[in-house]
């Protein structure tokens, strides 16, 4: 017997197969948006932590989770998300999608720059404490409002995606 074909909020009809691919990439996601606001909480200690009391090991940990992170989960979104919002929304997000893509070139950037600082703070060197601190600000708080907007617009498009703002 064939499977029945689902409408779900308005989305193409799709088969059950394919609703659970979305299912376990939107769990996926919610987990990785976990993953990089906690190191956001980690680098905003760092920041709170300069000029005087910082914790060098911190440094060397978010500056080794930083670049591999970013980069996993800007891969993810653009390969498997975009893809599939895109689908169910009929290309209506192309220009946002575009955007998101140069804000992912940016943010991978910066996190190269962020991750030289902080290697340089884990390591005793001497930095611009005033400068690290603007850069570590700058990062944790673009990147906060990048997760935000993904979840408030994006995500809460996505057919069965009930705990997008969870």
């Amino acid at each position: 017997m064939q499977n029945k074909l689902v409408s779900l909020k308005g989305s193409p009809i799709r088969q059950p197969a394919e609703d659970l691919v979305q299912h376990q990439s939107l769990a996926w996601l919610r987990k990785a948006h976990e993953e990089q606001l906690a190191l956001c909480g980690e680098l905003e200690d760092i920041a709170d932590s300069l000029p005087s009391s910082i914790n060098r090991q911190k440094c060397i940990y978010a500056a080794k989770a930083l670049g591999p992170l970013i980069r996993g989960v800007h891969h993810f979104e653009e390969t498997v998300l975009f893809p599939l919002i895109q689908s169910a929304a009929g290309g209506h997000f192309a220009e946002t999608i575009d955007r998101l893509k140069f804000e992912h070139c940016e943010d991978e950037c910066f996190a190269e720059e962020l991750t030289d600082a902080l290697l340089k703070l884990g390591s005793g060197a001497r930095v611009n404490m005033e400068a690290t601190g603007y850069m570590l600000r700058g990062f944790f708080e673009g990147m906060r409002r990048h997760i935000a907007f993904e979840r408030e617009f994006l995500l809460s498009r996505l057919p069965g995606d009930d705990q997008a703002l969870a």
